[in-house]
């Protein structure tokens, strides 16, 4: 139950050890904080202050894992930190904690360097050069996270899984020797106990709703807690030959206590102090930059994710979110429902393995295993199946630019623009998608309404991710005004309507193919 990055993970892990899998989705697939995150794939600098060493070195090895799985996805990125006069955490702090992280990652990537206040502000003009003290530049990873989602959601349907989104479960029971899971509509799936499903319940944020599913959860209650993400426009500016491509973010303490709607309804006082809590997350990223300069435009958006954070049996309930621990807990109940709470995006594969592995046990205790299944394989194959795009391929802008999305794939898509030049056009003319990803979005990637294609098939380019140039354009007719929508004269047909699952395994060696929308339960949009 649930089709966000954790289910995603779980499926794929499952459907690639031989495993029969049915992922339920009560919306879409990355719905809710799985599209709505930092999109940053780190170790976590500040959980070296909290002694969280075992999370940061399986963070760092994810990163890596993640790399080698997913490079067209998860891109390496710099990341430099300014320290000045009087701040908590002084230059030399830094330098010793970046040393420790580095060593974390084995010295895999690209270690830290320190910067002096001239090199500093060279590198990023912006920063206030009054008490500027130094800084230093560290390598961590970003990434579209609703398109990471995906991309390990087709993966698992690639080796047999099968997706039912839009269809919210109601209950899990047991009539006699059936187990049944009832979704919304009146639809039951039914398991016979000699051939026992587990049931694994991944969708941590919203089981408020849904405390019937809940089981030891209520007993262990995750603590929910706003992660926002202020998303600014302001463009890179270009820095001395040979400097690193920085990321430029809020990289304030973005994680804020979670009020509940209804207790913030009609109540503007209420309102007015969660908002002031929003900006003082973002305060100690603006007091870094110089009060001359640009006047920065307002954010182009702001992401808010609900994180179910594993609140410590012996942490009070008014410690604040930020200093609670980003490890994962699996727990289980009476009925055989297994429930992964908190973890975090960068782990989700680790988290997968482990939840994978305690289902596999229980049905050998049993002796309900099926015969072949066998260990985690999902660091051993990629995400999206094929070869890399060559050199040349990725000299040409489009399947070039169309490659940074959807890696080996890009050149079926590719095709599909050379057949139908009309499929290449742009969707918005200073945007690099084009048509022919809204109609794959439709046919291969279960889309069913229009805000599932834009929030998460083709989301607004983020400053975090480093962009080939897009291909040019083409000439939107005469008629067309400035900034308007280029489309195609006749709209792509396409059909989303569900039917019948088949499995469909394929080698992780063979060539990338899509998988059709025969597992996503929807309509045509």
């Amino acid at each position: 139950m649930g089709a966000g990055i954790a289910g995603a993970g779980v499926a794929r892990d499952a459907a690639l050890r031989g495993l029969r899998v049915l992922v339920v989705e009560a919306r879409d697939l990355a719905f809710g904080t799985s599209s709505r995150s930092s999109r940053l794939i780190h170790g976590g600098v500040r959980y070296l202050e909290q002694g969280e060493l075992g999370l940061v070195y399986e963070a760092l090895r994810e990163r890596r894992l993640l790399y080698k799985i997913a490079g067209h996805i998860v891109q390496p990125a710099r990341f430099l930190f300014p320290a000045y006069r009087g701040d908590r955490l002084p230059l030399w702090k830094l330098r010793i904690g970046l040393s420790l992280y580095d060593a974390l990652s084995l010295y895999r990537s690209h270690g830290h360097r320190v910067l002096r206040p001239a090199a500093a502000r060279a590198l990023e003009p912006l920063l206030r050069e009054e008490g500027l003290r130094g800084a230093v530049t560290y390598e961590d990873a970003v990434t579209d996270d609703a398109r990471l989602t995906l991309a390990t959601l087709q993966d698992a349907r690639r080796h047999g899984a099968q997706v039912l989104t839009y269809a919210p479960v109601v209950a899990i029971r047991r009539e006699g020797e059936v187990q049944v899971v009832e979704l919304e509509g009146g639809l039951r799936v039914r398991a016979q106990r000699r051939r026992r499903r587990r049931a694994v319940d991944v969708g941590a944020a919203a089981r408020r709703r849904r405390r019937p599913l809940a089981g030891p959860v209520a007993r262990h209650p995750p603590r929910p807690a706003l992660g926002r993400h202020p998303d600014p426009p302001t463009p890179r500016r270009p820095g001395p030959a040979g400097a690193p491509d920085l990321v430029r973010r809020a990289l304030g303490p973005a994680d804020l206590p979670r009020h509940d709607r209804h207790r913030l309804r009609g109540r503007p006082g209420r309102r007015r102090r969660h908002r002031g809590r929003h900006r003082r997350a973002v305060r100690p990223d603006r007091q870094s930059l110089a009060a001359r300069g640009p006047r920065p435009e307002p954010h182009r958006q702001r992401l808010v994710g609900v994180r179910p954070l594993v609140r410590d049996e012996h942490a009070a309930s008014g410690d604040p979110t930020a200093e609670i621990s980003r490890t994962h807990r699996i727990l289980e109940t009476a009925e055989g429902v297994i429930a992964v709470v908190g973890g975090k995006l960068t782990t989700y594969r680790s988290m997968a393995e482990e939840t994978v592995d305690r289902v596999v046990r229980r049905l050998r205790q049993r002796g309900q295993l099926p015969a072949g299944i066998g260990r985690c394989q999902t660091h051993r194959h990629p995400l999206v199946a094929g070869l890399p795009l060559s050199a040349e391929e990725l000299h040409d802008p489009r399947l070039g630019d169309l490659a940074q999305r959807h890696g080996p794939l890009a050149r079926q898509l590719y095709g599909q623009v050379q057949a139908d030049p009309r499929l290449g056009a742009r969707i918005i003319h200073d945007l690099p998608y084009c048509w022919a990803e809204v109609e794959h979005a439709i046919s291969h990637e279960g889309a069913v309404h229009l805000e599932d294609i834009l929030r998460r098939r083709i989301p607004s380019p983020s400053p975090t991710r480093a962009s080939a140039p897009a291909s040019p354009a083409r000439s939107p007719p005469a008629s067309s005004r400035p900034g308007a929508v280029a489309r195609p004269t006749s709209r792509p047909s396409s059909s989303a309507t569900a039917r019948p699952c088949s499995s469909r395994p394929a080698g992780p060696s063979g060539p990338a193919e899509a998988v059709s929308n025969a597992c996503f339960h929807g309509h045509a949009l």
